[in-house]
């Protein structure tokens, strides 16, 4: 019965693990559609740029003036002037416009063996309404989008890699517990968190190019292309942050001690938090010291910019937050208060489970990850509850080496 649940809990876990290079695979595909769409829209645009170069012209277009046109459009395939009443194989799309019930018409064709974006685009010459049928060539916007997709499909195939691994997990669990070889799983297991930390270290190179060839698009782009593309960063930015928990969950790590002084860790958690907060007038106090430490500070600093994350996320627009240091002969004590709204007696009980989250959008590792160092540091984390509300984060750290001189204030922080 043991072996059983102990299994199916394991099973669980995986499963969990499995949302994660998920979210990765429909993250990147629906970045794929936007691109897509950006392609449509740079195709209209060139459309609706000829249009209106034949709109400025004062007769009827004659050859030589097509012809010049043909010359400035590389990606022009095909260019016709059409009557609104002219019957034939555009009389259906001529009929729509002639008769207001569209304003254009695009659609995707084929001239011979080559796929073209085909666009009807009314204009007015000689006080008279034409419309012109322009046809361009399909591919004319793969320079713009090549690398952007490429990059996609590159995030693509790394998640599938990611599922398949997850998958593989789990397979690999069952048979385990079939042969009751626990130090086989526990290699596999090793080997498969290793390969999955490769992969997803090499996610971030496309994820970065990924966001900066949409940010520069936006920076060119029209009102229109921009607001297409306003949801595609911040998806980038949630994958990326999901691939960094992933890592820093998974990679077994080592504490350096060295000394480092309180006012140091300080300033940078003050300067996370006003990113954190943004625009939000949260209030911040952030206890200053003269407190010298032995630990690793990058260890320390990780796990506590994860507890100053939850706390900025738990409070509302006129919240407060905490942080503050007290030394005794029994150790270090860190702590990080807010007055949000705490923690369910449930939810305290699972706050350390990997991928346990209760945010809307969230990996569920923060927590882990955070008592996974602090225990490398040979600390405690707990979570306890204030009065009347709020949560208070307890870093307890009994085998740091500390010195301090007389030197202590309070410094608080307010966006206003």
């Amino acid at each position: 019965m043991r072996t059983t649940a102990r299994l199916r809990s394991r099973q669980l876990w995986l499963l969990l693990v499995l949302a994660l290079p998920l979210a990765l695979v429909a993250s990147a595909l629906t970045t794929l559609a936007r691109l897509n769409e950006l392609r449509e829209l740079y195709l209209r645009y060139r459309a609706a740029a000829l249009a209106a170069r034949l709109e400025t012209l004062a007769s009827d277009p004659t050859a030589e003036q097509l012809e010049a046109l043909v010359e400035e459009e590389p990606a022009l395939v095909d260019l016709r002037i059409l009557e609104p009443d002219e019957q034939g194989p555009d009389a259906e799309a001529l009929a729509a416009i002639r008769e207001g019930r569209e304003l254009y018409r695009t659609q995707r064709t084929r001239a011979g063996d080559l796929e073209v974006f085909r666009a009807y685009i009314p204009f007015h010459t000689a006080n008279r309404l034409r419309v012109a049928r322009i046809d361009l060539a399909a591919g004319a916007a793969d320079w713009l989008l090549a690398p952007a997709r490429r990059n996609v499909i590159v995030a693509s195939l790394s998640g599938v890699v990611l599922v398949l691994l997850a998958l593989y997990a789990l397979w690999s669990l069952r048979r385990t517990a079939q042969l009751e070889k626990s130090q086989l799983e526990m290699e596999q297991l090793a080997r498969l968190g290793q390969m999955a930390a490769t992969l997803a270290h090499e996610i971030r190179n496309p994820l970065a190019t990924i966001k900066g060839f949409v940010q520069l698009a936006a920076e060119k782009a029209g009102p229109e292309t921009a607001a297409l593309l306003a949801p595609v960063p911040p998806e980038i930015e949630r994958l990326e942050r999901l691939v960094k928990d992933l890592l820093l969950y998974g990679r077994p790590v080592e504490a350096r001690p060295a000394w480092v002084s309180w006012d140091t860790l300080a300033r940078e958690l003050e300067t996370n938090a006003r990113q954190l907060a943004g625009d939000r007038p949260i209030r911040l106090s952030v206890l200053r010291s003269s407190l010298q430490m032995n630990t690793d500070p990058d260890l320390l600093k990780a796990a506590l910019l994860n507890l100053l994350r939850n706390a900025v996320e738990a409070v509302d627009e006129h919240g407060e937050v905490r942080v503050g240091v007290q030394a005794s002969r029994s150790g270090l004590v860190i702590t990080i208060e807010d007055d949000g709204p705490g923690l369910s007696e449930e939810a305290r009980k699972r706050l350390f489970e990997p991928f346990y989250t209760t945010k809307a959008f969230g990996s569920g590792l923060g927590l882990a990850t955070s008592r996974k160092l602090i225990e490398t540091l040979g600390g405690q984390l707990r979570l306890v509850p204030r009065q009347p509300r709020g949560t208070r984060a307890e870093v307890v750290l009994p085998r740091v080496p500390w010195t301090q001189s007389v030197r202590e204030e309070a410094e608080s922080w307010q966006r206003s």
